[in-house]
């Protein structure tokens, strides 16, 4: 696969796991009685998912659809707006103050405007920067999200809960009896 037909992988694959953790909260922000305790931790693993999220498209994707696109000046300038929007709405949402109404309000217009985000992206941004920008250019910042981060390609997505099954592996893996063929000594 070329430059233009993969890019961004990396972004588009985040964007996959923040929409699984959208679908959590949603279904929390949508039920009543549910223990703002649960709220709260998907809360806080969106977070963490978000906030080296955003911080690479700023970083890396924006600059480039400013040099590349003809209206990419506008595109990174209404992206960083709807950042704001975000990190103001996640803020909020976690709020220790807010009633669980008012964080069930706060959380369903959070995911609301962040799948508009990521669809916008998805939909009209990532087209538009493998229509228009040079491979090479598309290769370099492709390189440079991954080396921002520190995570190579292909690397599990960190911030996410743990699945069932996942705290007994890591549990067997620190104790050495996990089996992948690896020991570890004590």
């Amino acid at each position: 696969m070329n430059a233009a037909e993969d890019f961004p992988s990396r972004l588009s694959a985040e964007h996959r796991a923040i929409e699984a953790l959208l679908h959590r909260l949603n279904r929390t922000a949508t039920r009543t009685g549910i223990p703002d305790e649960e709220a709260l931790r998907l809360l806080g693993s969106l977070r963490r998912l978000l906030a080296p999220h955003l911080l690479t498209e700023e970083a890396h994707l924006y600059p480039l659809a400013r040099r590349c696109l003809a209206a990419g000046d506008a595109l990174a300038d209404a992206a960083g707006s709807s950042h704001a929007a975000i990190r103001r709405l996640l803020d909020r949402a976690e709020d220790g103050r807010l009633s669980a109404g008012g964080r069930r309000h706060a959380t369903a217009v959070l995911v609301v405007l962040l799948r508009a985000h990521l669809r916008g992206e998805e939909e009209r941004l990532f087209p538009a920067l493998r229509a228009r920008a040079a491979p090479r250019d598309l290769r370099i910042c492709e390189r440079r999200m991954y080396e921002g981060r520190g995570r190579r390609p292909g690397a599990p997505l960190r911030g996410l809960p743990p699945r069932p099954g996942a705290i007994a592996a890591r549990r067997d893996h620190v104790g050495g009896h996990d089996t992948s063929g690896h020991r570890h000594s004590s």
